[in-house]
């Protein structure tokens, strides 16, 4: 095992989940009221355990080791990932918010995001094998027969068996309808679920790996006859080693792994080119009805999605981790103030501690935003109001896009400012923030890249009914800022943030103008700047709220004790946030109005 660069402290994710949200309301939930906070905090203390003793000592290890692949198509994991397998399976880590029927933990989905970080924070490329495992057994539970469940779900929820989402083939990556992987009838075969499947699917993670004795892969195909494009697509559950009816291993499926792709990062996750049917003789078994793959590949692709943010904040909270205590240690030059005076740590240089701030600021916001989304998602199961499921289930998916893509996107800028706190050596092996920047860049690409998140957003989720999900959250934060405007502590953020709303309103507003106006072309030449403008103008909100929270506590603790500059520091973060990220607001807005179509306007050619 190598060294163990994961040095997380829990406090800020403790105070998200039992401070900022609502954890009674959680708590008050059937499923969840055999737990208490008691439990939450010791099973966050056991999972930093795991990391520090177990995931992050392989990290760099398995980056420096990689896959192997060998021509008969078998992928080798680094050695070290077989023990971290082992520990994860055995102590139910891998399935913590799934239902403990199926083995797995029954947690709320709020403290499963979060522990989501920790994991992710202490070995990225690792938690890439259990985490399509479990999404691939929660989309057999949702739409499977009983047979399927019992044949599946706990054996992937418990680590016997790995998984895999298998949408991607060379010529057709984001356009997924077009598709060809092709379905037929079994003829072989009296149950009609079970079709051939024949075709190839690309950049498929961990597609093929020695960690399990089975991996099944979700897949997407047309049946022949089926219509063009996504409507004619249907799901299908696609073994690596065929299961027999009573859950025994048959024989070998003809699957077959083609390669490995050469990868910037997560050198320890194999990225697969699989061949389906290459002698004839690949069995699929159809999930749910035919042609409604797509709709039920969302699922997974929804959590996916989710989870590339929780990689992200994970990753960078790791580098902020690391660029703090090198940043206390270091020593290079006087303060800027003092010319002539002596030598003094880099964190008393005043850019240094701006890039501090922003790691801090940055990653601090981007939890507040993923545990408030995991927590609406708990709201929207199980909540007795309907009106308040409905709700929650709307913001949950109106902030699915920005946690994927401006996550993905801001982490991997906090990578970059970890590096220059460390300076040369940043860009060094020797410390783990350069291998950080690697593994980060491939959460913004993954699961549709950014790009396409905010079409979805501008596209799909704008329009939830109505336009009222969206106006009705633009409403609460000038309503927000309307009680709180003249704040002592934080008035010129309410008035920042009240800002932020209106610019951030404005583009929604303009996007409708545009569309009447058949303007199109300006709406995906600004779409990730609007994303952008609404997870920042979310998160300053969701900073706002903690920073009162904040100092509410500190009424009752000393200033001087640990919970005392926890809770000033948490003060000082959020008016960071307000007064040097959420500004980047008014820069898009001012970009927006411009109405410029130069990028369209150039000739091809001139590129």
């Amino acid at each position: 095992m190598g060294i163990n660069y994961f040095r997380r402290d829990p406090r800020d994710l403790k105070f998200v989940l039992a401070e900022h949200m609502d954890l009674e309301k959680i708590l008050s939930y059937e499923p969840y009221k055999d737990f208490s906070m008691d439990d939450f905090a010791m099973i966050i203390d056991e999972a930093l355990k795991v990391c520090r003793e177990e995931l992050g000592p392989a990290m760099q290890d398995g980056d420096r080791e990689g896959v192997i692949y060998s021509e008969d198509g078998s992928v080798t994991v680094p050695a070290s990932f077989h023990n971290c397998w082992k520990v994860m399976a055995e102590n139910g880590w891998m399935a913590v918010s799934s239902k403990p029927e199926f083995g797995g933990q029954g947690l709320p989905a709020t403290l499963g995001g979060l522990l989501g970080e920790l994991f992710t924070g202490a070995n990225m490329a690792f938690m890439t094998y259990p985490g399509l495992a479990v999404g691939n057994g929660r989309l057999i539970e949702h739409f499977g027969t009983d047979e399927d469940r019992d044949l599946f779900v706990e054996k992937m929820y418990t680590g016997v068996w790995g998984g895999t989402m298998c949408l991607t083939e060379p010529d057709a990556g984001s356009d997924v309808g077009w598709m060809r992987t092709k379905a037929v009838p079994d003829p072989d075969s009296s149950d009609p679920r079970i079709y051939k499947i024949e075709g190839t699917k690309r950049f498929i993670t961990c597609g093929e790996h020695n960690l399990t004795e089975n991996i099944i892969h979700l897949l997407l195909a047309r049946i022949e006859g089926a219509p063009l494009g996504t409507k004619g697509v249907s799901l299908f559950i696609v073994p690596k080693i065929w299961v027999n009816p009573d859950g025994s291993l048959g024989g070998p499926n003809d699957v077959f792994c083609g390669g490995v792709e050469h990868k910037m990062g997560i050198h320890g996750s194999p990225t697969c080119t699989m061949n389906f049917g290459e002698n004839g003789g690949c069995r699929g078994i159809l999930l749910g009805e035919p042609h409604s793959g797509m709709a039920k590949m969302f699922q997974m692709m929804n959590e996916a999605r989710m989870g590339c943010g929780v990689q992200a904040l994970g990753l960078a909270a790791s580098s902020y981790d690391t660029a703090r205590q090198y940043a206390k240690e270091r020593i290079q030059g006087p303060p800027f103030t003092n010319r002539k005076g002596d030598r003094v740590p880099i964190i008393q240089h005043e850019d240094v501690r701006r890039a501090l701030m922003t790691l801090k600021g940055g990653t601090e916001a981007m939890r507040a935003m993923i545990g408030k989304l995991f927590y609406l998602i708990d709201m929207a199961q199980f909540d007795p109001d309907e009106t308040t499921r409905k709700k929650a289930g709307g913001q949950v998916e109106l902030f699915t896009p920005l946690v994927k893509a401006y996550c993905t996107d801001f982490g991997y800028l906090l990578t970059r400012e970890a590096i220059h706190v460390l300076g040369g050596v940043g860009y060094c092996s020797e410390f783990p923030v350069e291998q950080y920047a690697r593994d980060i860049l491939i959460s913004s690409i993954w699961e549709g890249t950014n790009y396409i998140q905010s079409l979805d957003l501008v596209g799909r989720k704008l329009g939830l009914e109505g336009g009222k999900m969206f106006q009705g959250w633009v409403q609460e934060v000038m309503t927000f800022t309307g009680t709180h405007k003249d704040d002592a502590d934080f008035a010129p953020d309410f008035k920042l943030l009240f800002k932020a709303s209106q610019a951030t309103g404005d583009f929604a507003m303009r996007y409708m103008q545009y569309f009447q106006e058949q303007r199109f072309q300006l709406i995906p030449l600004t779409s990730k700047r609007f994303l952008e403008c609404f997870a920042e103008t979310l998160m300053a909100q969701l900073m706002l709220e903690q920073g009162i929270i904040a100092r509410e506590k500190l009424e009752n603790v000393k200033a001087d004790s640990a919970d005392g500059i926890f809770y000033r520091g948490k003060m000082q973060t959020a008016k960071f946030f307000c007064r040097n990220i959420l500004p980047n607001v008014f820069a898009r807005h001012m970009a927006l109005q411009q109405e410029d179509t130069s990028a369209m306007d150039i000739p091809e050619q001139a590129f």
